[in-house]
């Protein structure tokens, strides 16, 4: 039999959702003295430091993703969501200083014993799915178009310079961007080839392939720029250890009773080594 949907909002399955001032919520192992035999503690969601982006984000558009809390009392405990209350903890200090209304934090407030707890507190974030870098790059782009750099950056959670870094995977080639979907290659390694031509690309890659598997090791960015400066005729990237080298040189060269003007040469000569 065919089954017809009621569009009657109010038709919906209802589920508790409250708004809390975030300070009132109980966050274990913050706001109380409990340890790792409590089910609500964590200690690297509580230690973490917060990102000063997502601070940003929510000072400006508050949480709009529910945590989960448990009621104890008349007290709510926080299940899942701990990043989050802090953060708006921490922004709505930020918009009290600014003459501006707090943000409530929106609470799903979940039933069941300590086991049921430590199900949704670990299952929320190991069921999330990575976003794939091609994706984020595309999504900064929508966001480039319609805001300011720096508000698209602060909404992807990312710096302005983080921000312009993900927008250069759109320029990558299909030999680019397979070797990253493939895990050969990482992102951070892809966008220092962006710079060149599709062609350019697929033959600096092959060449940066074939060295990595003759070394048994993933080819790094820091080789792939290596490679880019090669292409575009300019002198090989120092390693750190040349670099450290010339210094000691510069270093052994210099006597125990070396003058002022001495002194100063040698400095010179090091930051000229280490530019």
């Amino acid at each position: 039999m065919k089954r017809t949907m009621n569009k009657r909002a109010d038709a919906a399955p209802r589920q508790e959702v409250k708004g809390y001032d975030p300070d009132e919520v109980i966050i274990i192992g913050i706001d109380t003295d409990d340890g790792p035999s409590h089910w609500g503690y964590d200690e690297e969601s509580n230690k973490t430091p917060l990102l000063e982006a997502d601070v940003q984000f929510t000072y400006e558009h508050g949480i709009i993703q529910n945590v989960l809390g448990r009621r104890d009392g008349d007290k709510v405990v926080i299940v899942a969501g701990r990043g989050r209350t802090r953060q708006l903890r921490e922004a709505n200090k930020r918009r009290v200083r600014d003459g501006l209304a707090p943000w409530f934090l929106p609470v799903k407030i979940v039933k069941g014993d300590a086991r049921k707890m430590l199900v949704l507190k670990h299952g929320e974030n190991s069921h999330r799915r990575e976003q794939s870098p091609f994706v984020r790059a595309q999504r900064a782009y929508e966001l480039s178009q319609q805001f300011p750099e720096d508000q698209a950056a602060t909404i992807m959670g990312l710096g302005v310079k983080q921000f312009r870094e993900v927008l250069k995977l759109l320029d990558v080639g299909p030999a680019v961007k397979k070797a990253v979907m493939q895990g050969d290659l990482k992102p951070t390694a892809a966008i220092e080839l962006a710079s060149l031509s599709e062609v350019d690309q697929a033959e600096q890659l092959a060449s940066i392939m074939a060295t990595a598997a003759a070394s048994g090791s993933k080819p790094t960015a820091r080789d792939v720029k290596a490679k880019v400066r090669e292409a575009n005729g300019k002198a090989p990237l120092e390693t750190p250890a040349t670099r450290i080298r010339k210094v000691s040189e510069i270093l052994e060269q210099l006597e125990e009773s070396a003058t002022k003007d001495a002194l100063w040469s040698a400095i010179k000569k090091i930051r000229q080594a280490l530019k």
